[in-house]
């Protein structure tokens, strides 16, 4: 009975192994479906799709698991947005991310919240009382931010003073020859080789969407950019390459034209968060995705620094996150 079964099984496993002819064809929607239980929640998945991107989830299909035997696999630690967008990449070579919140709403409520109670409280007090409200000074020209005890000290983007007359005349050169002129300040730099990362899936795959850049405060990001790096993480974790790569590439892409505005940082507190909590450190210089997160902060840590949550986050964090921040400093200055 044993050898049987067995047989039965390797039958079954080399049914599932289709060539790239079979799949191009669209011969592998031929395969059974296997159901993956998530949060209570069915998905059922063409086998054949799922075998050939993650070795992890085929033995679960089709090895000795007690997965095998039951016809569906539990996945306890995963949550449904994650699963659902790599059951739409196993289908289609891309995945939706999460969605932008206008917060705009809240702030109106909550303004309307603080009139009123703003009201109530002059009622209350005698006119000589009454608090005045704070100034508000505009600073065009701020001065070095310290971090940590050392200066960032940044005169212009291009590290240069420049007259009115001599900023006239560079606005009408071409951006190759400034820059062959004009030495770029570190953050600059930092901010350069961000932007210039070089991407591989989403080049080959035109169906990928682009991401689409913030316009206000208001805009919350964090289920956009937690979206990709929790499916990063699902993916290294079941060895999905692939995805793996496209998750990179697309918070990457989302990132480099991110407007970090400072009533929007806990989106990036969070997403930092997440990464160094779920992931380990980097080895050998490999770029993931904590090395793509050292980099943008690397030229946006003036703003994060100005984030209490951001500053409590390097000390809770344990050492990696703040050891990470600390080179990026000596990048600066």
């Amino acid at each position: 009975m044993g050898k049987k079964k067995g047989k039965a099984r390797e039958e079954s496993t080399h049914d599932l192994q289709l060539s790239s002819s079979d799949i191009k064809s669209g011969n592998v929607y031929t395969s059974p479906p296997f159901k993956f239980i998530v949060e209570g929640t069915a998905f059922y998945i063409h086998a054949a799709l799922v075998s050939q991107h993650s070795r992890p989830l085929d033995r679960m299909i089709n090895g000795d698991m007690s997965e095998t035997q039951k016809g569906y696999a539990v996945l306890e630690e995963d949550d449904q947005g994650t699963f659902g967008r790599f059951a739409e990449w196993v289908n289609k070579g891309y995945y939706t991310s999460g969605e932008v919140i206008d917060r705009s709403l809240d702030e109106s409520a909550s303004e309307k919240s603080i009139e009123m109670n703003g009201e109530c409280e002059k009622r209350m007090e005698s006119p000589a009382e009454a608090l005045q409200p704070d100034e508000v000074v505009v600073v065009e020209d701020e001065a070095p931010r310290a971090v940590f005890g050392w200066n960032v000290q940044e005169p212009s983007d291009f590290g240069v003073v420049t007259s009115s007359r001599t900023l006239k005349t560079k606005r009408k050169m071409k951006s190759a020859s400034l820059l062959e002129e004009v030495s770029l300040t570190p953050r600059m730099q930092l901010k350069e080789s961000f932007i210039q990362r070089k991407t591989v899936i989403r080049q080959e795959n035109s169906s990928v969407p682009p991401p689409l850049p913030n316009q206000s405060p208001q805009q919350d990001y964090t289920d956009v950019f937690l979206s990709h790096a929790q499916l990063y993480v699902f993916a290294e974790k079941y060895d999905i390459k692939k995805l793996k790569t496209l998750a990179l590439e697309n918070l990457h892409a989302g990132l480099a034209i991110y407007t970090l505005y400072e009533q929007r940082t806990w989106d990036i507190v969070a997403l930092l968060r997440y990464v160094y909590a779920n992931t380990s450190e980097t080895v050998d210089d490999v770029e993931d995705l904590r090395t793509l997160l050292t980099l943008y902060m690397g030229y946006e840590m003036d703003t994060l620094m100005q984030d209490d949550d951001f500053r409590d986050l390097m000390v809770t964090d344990g050492g990696p996150l703040l050891a990470d921040f600390m080179r990026m400093v000596m990048k600066r200055i």
